[in-house]
């Protein structure tokens, strides 16, 4: 049978829109949710103590607005007066108690656990998901870790009724467990329901859905918005929606066609499925070509951690897929973000103003997010990895030399245009990203591996995405201090590593079937011949359990 044109069904679209909704998006959400309203967190978090303490924090309130008033009347008189005004009041007759207020390492300590524990418990999550991935299934597994996300809602909506920065540094233990497991389901189920011709389009409707998700933070995050002393609380109370859509819609969304076939053995329950995705009877051509890769598994049950690890024609494409991970986080993205505001404020952008440019900027990142998904079938996911890491190192190689030039006070007329520079960089920068390295880790773990191993796969690559995130998390504050502009150096030297990497290792995947891709990376004997060994050997699986 000739290949047979896509056929874009309510279905199929239905359960892509479903799928990333739920999970994808929620954990873009994350990444960004905690960052407009971080300064109304800390002074929740120093009120909440200050009263614990015996204080009242009213009084705090209004010792800080006598000093507001007066710095404004100094302000306006210039200092000009001579005439010598009343004594200066003190805390004290306020009723004040400075002494009462959190020491500057205890609020750091108590924000930074907020943020780590996001990524410290996406790294477990991350483990995780190969249980849940191989035992629940794809589908039924993104239905089933919702509950993860309701209970993370009700705390972080009731943190300041409660008065208990706990119930939000909790919250975010469990978004951080509920993103490590959903960035691997969904990814995993999307692979597996698409036709392979527009496989990679699909893939990358993950990231695109993470970008929305970083949208949406960042407007809801506005002053306008829910970004104010009242209402804050509401932003993390506002992960039970996208959760709730999911567990009342994607149970009627087809399970993996895949995971039904190979991993069950459930062929009728498979065709069916398959069926609903594509909208038509005859799926014959799908089925025989999982019934191969079936076959090739043999009695093989799914892939451990262990066995991932230790099977050595799996061993390319792990690196691979690891590789791609650790390359996305450790490639800088992080610490772009981090000097935006440095950058807009140097541009004579008022601080004002600054949330709204952010805003502005992850506009851009949709944008491009939209503009990849076509290009991923009609270029390829190779040269659109290629070309994005490039660009990336050319703009931090720009980025650094006037980003140090902000620092040369002889040129300080010339500050301000340098800085407009610094944003444009940065914006392309952003687009680089978007054009590859930020979906295509995501999308190519999916398609190296055959059935039994790809859940393994996906779990350890996204745990090192994670603990890659952790370690950078941790360290790149003392980076940023100690080597300033030039720290994008050492991104540029991992940039360049991985385009020499992936130029010589990683394979064009577009529109071929998982078999084909696998074999692709390990000829002849390699990834078929492996296969068949390991599956004639029973005694090497299911002996080990992580």
């Amino acid at each position: 049978m000739g290949e047979r044109e896509v056929n874009y069904t309510f279905t199929l679209i239905f359960s892509v829109i479903i799928a990333v909704f739920g999970n994808s998006f929620l954990y873009g959400y994350q990444i960004g949710v905690v960052n407009t309203p971080s300064h109304i967190i800390k002074d929740f978090y120093n009120a909440t103590y200050y009263e614990r303490r015996g204080g009242n924090w009213s009084n705090i309130q209004a010792y800080a607005s006598y000093r507001d008033s007066l710095n404004k009347s100094v302000t306006d008189t210039g200092n000009a007066s001579t005439t010598p005004g009343p004594a200066e009041k003190t805390p004290a007759d306020f009723g004040a108690d400075e002494s009462l207020l959190l020491e500057k390492w205890e609020l750091e300590l108590l924000w930074s656990s907020t943020v780590a524990a996001f990524v410290l418990f996406g790294m477990v999550g991350a483990f995780l998901a190969l249980k849940v991935a191989d035992t629940v299934g794809r589908k039924r597994g993104m239905v089933v870790i919702t509950f993860i996300m309701f209970i993370a809602a009700i705390l972080g909506g009731i943190t300041v009724i409660a008065k208990s920065p706990e119930c939000l540094i909790l919250s975010r233990v469990l978004v951080g467990l509920h993103s490590g497991l959903n960035i691997t389901l969904a990814p995993l189920y999307l692979a597996e329901i698409s036709p392979k011709k527009i496989r990679g389009a699909i893939g990358t409707c993950h990231q695109l859905a993470i970008t929305l998700g970083i949208l949406s933070s960042q407007i809801l995050g506005l002053t306008e918005m829910l970004g104010t002393v009242e209402l804050w609380p509401l932003l993390f109370a506002f992960n039970a929606i996208p959760s709730l859509v999911c567990v009342l819609v994607l149970p009627f969304c087809p399970e993996s066609p895949r995971w039904l076939l190979i991993a069950k053995n459930m062929e009728d329950d498979s065709r069916q499925a398959m069926q609903k995705l594509r909208g038509y009877d005859n799926v014959e051509d799908e089925i025989d070509e999982m019934r191969m890769e079936a076959k090739k598994s043999g009695n093989a049950k799914n892939f451990t951690l262990k066995e991932l690890l230790t099977t050595p024609d799996l061993r390319m494409p792990t690196l691979i897929a690891c590789a791609g991970q650790v390359s996305q986080q450790w490639s800088g993205i992080n610490a772009v973000m981090s000097y935006s505001a440095f950058i807009f404020a140097q541009a004579n952008v008022s601080a004002a103003y600054i949330p709204y440019v952010i805003v502005g900027t992850g506009s851009v990142n949709v944008t491009v997010a939209i503009i990849v998904i076509p290009l991923m079938e009609k270029l390829g996911r190779r040269p659109l990895l290629l070309s994005s890491i490039s660009i990336m190192a050319v703009s931090f190689v720009l980025m650094t030399i006037f980003l140090q030039l902000q620092f040369d006070f002889s040129l300080r007329d010339s500050h301000s245009t340098f800085a407009i520079v610094c944003i444009v960089l940065m914006l392309l920068y952003i687009v680089g990203f978007t054009l590859g390295l930020g979906p295509i880790p995501f999308t190519i773990v999916t398609e190296i591996f055959r059935q039994e191993s790809r859940a393994a796969a996906m779990s350890l690559s996204v745990a090192c995405n994670w603990i890659c995130n952790f370690i950078l998390t941790w360290t790149f504050p003392f980076l940023r201090d100690g080597l300033q502009a030039y720290t994008y150096l050492l991104f540029v030297a991992i940039l360049v590593a991985a385009l020499i990497f992936f130029s010589f290792y990683v394979p064009e995947t577009k529109n071929k079937t998982f078999d084909e891709i696998a074999c692709s990376i390990a000829p002849g004997r390699g990834a078929r011949g492996k296969s068949l060994a390991i599956h004639e050997d029973h005694s090497l699986m299911g002996t080990t359990k992580v």
